[in-house]
């Protein structure tokens, strides 16, 4: 009796000390645009995109991860367009949601998203762009360094042994949302998601517009 329970301790104890399985998070996201004659189109990654421009910027993460929008505009100013872990629409898997329509306005450059999903809510992420938000000057600068550096840095922080994969271009774009789940379409929507991304505990995609 004595050697089962010792055994059983023993099969107990080397559990516990098993490295926890990290948590493998994929999200998809698409910019799509429209002309002037209302046709819509996926808008590729390094593009060309005029002022005055439509896009639309949709994205699907797991429910219960935390989904975060960074922008770095032309004029190299920083925003924290999106940070939260409920959408619009979401059910037990996943969550989708959108930033809407915008215009380009006229300041020309180049437009940098990037996009991260996280198993656990980067709060001293959303306080360095909160600081940043409300500082001026050479303050402001310092806080903008800091972040640029953050966002290099948080994937081999916190990604589990897999790492973080770079983002795919999927074959055919996918609607989007509870009602169009998982259904291809030949005919783009305004919820249509064009690529995806995927790491272990965290995953990450950079997607910028050559703004002109």
């Amino acid at each position: 009796m004595k050697r089962l329970v010792s055994g059983f301790i023993a099969v107990l104890i080397a559990a516990l000390a098993m490295p926890v399985a990290a948590q493998q998070l994929t999200f998809h996201y698409g910019f799509i645009g429209q002309r002037d004659d209302q046709e819509l189109y996926v808008v590729e990654n390094g593009a060309a995109v005029a002022s005055g421009a439509k896009l639309k910027l949709n994205f699907e993460y797991p429910t219960g991860s935390w989904f975060y929008v960074c922008y770095l505009s032309s004029t190299d100013d920083y925003a924290l367009l999106y940070a939260s872990a409920t959408g619009t629409d979401a059910n037990d898997k996943t969550t989708f949601d959108t930033l809407g329509w915008l215009a380009l306005d006229q300041n020309v450059g180049t437009e940098t998203f990037t996009l991260i999903t996280s198993e656990a809510r980067l709060e001293s992420f959303e306080v360095l762009l909160d600081n940043y938000a409300k500082a001026s000057g050479k303050s402001r600068k310092r806080f903008a360094k800091r972040i640029a550096r953050a966002l290099q840095d948080l994937p081999g922080q916190l990604a589990g042994p897999t790492g973080v994969q770079l983002a795919q271009r999927l074959d055919k774009p996918v609607m989007g949302g509870v009602t169009f789940r998982g259904v291809t379409s030949e005919d783009l929507s305004p919820h249509s998601l064009s690529h995806k991304a995927s790491g272990d505990r965290i995953a990450q995609a950079v997607f910028t517009i050559d703004h002109q």
